[in-house]
C-alpha cells in the first residue's frame, strides 16, 4: 500500500513538472515550426496524462462473477494454496483460488486455461 501511495505521488511530481515545462518551454515567442512543436507537446502529455489514468484504472480493479481476469494475474505468485487459511473451499481441478491485491482481502476463483471467475470470496 505505501508503494502504490509512492507511486502515486511520484507520478503526480512528473506529471506536475511536465505541465509548467511544457506552456513555459514555447514562451519564447513566435517563429516557423513553433505551432507544430507546441501541438506534439500538448499531444505528448495528453498521452502521458491518458497512459496513467489508465494505469490506476488497471493498478486496481474489481471484476464480477462470469467475467475474465486478466491473464497477467493468472498466475502463480497471485495463487492462494492455503485456502483452507482463509476458510475458502478447495477449488476443483482446473480452477485455483486468485488474490490479485495483497491489500484486499477478494479472492477470486478463476479457471485456470480461460481466467473466467466462477466464485468470488471476500467482497
Amino acid at each position: 500500500m505505501k508503494n502504490t501511495i509512492l507511486k502515486r505521488l511520484t507520478l503526480a511530481a512528473a506529471l506536475g513538472t511536465l505541465a509548467f515545462a511544457v506552456p513555459t518551454a514555447f514562451a519564447h515567442g513566435p517563429d516557423k515550426g513553433h505551432g507544430k512543436h507546441q501541438a506534439k507537446a500538448e499531444k505528448d502529455y495528453r498521452k502521458a496524462v491518458s497512459k496513467t489514468q489508465k494505469a490506476e484504472q488497471k493498478a486496481y480493479r474489481r471484476w464480477l462473477k462470469g467475467q475474465s481476469i486478466p491473464r497477467e494475474y493468472v498466475d502463480e505468485r497471485y495463487y492462494v494454496r492455503d485456502y483452507r487459511t482463509y476458510n475458502l473451499a478447495p477449488p476443483p481441478a482446473g480452477y485455483v483460488w486468485v488474490r490479485p491485491y495483497e491489500q484486499d482481502k477478494t479472492y477470486y476463483m478463476v479457471q485456470i486455461a480461460s481466467g473466467l471467475i466462477s466464485q468470488i470470496f471476500g467482497r
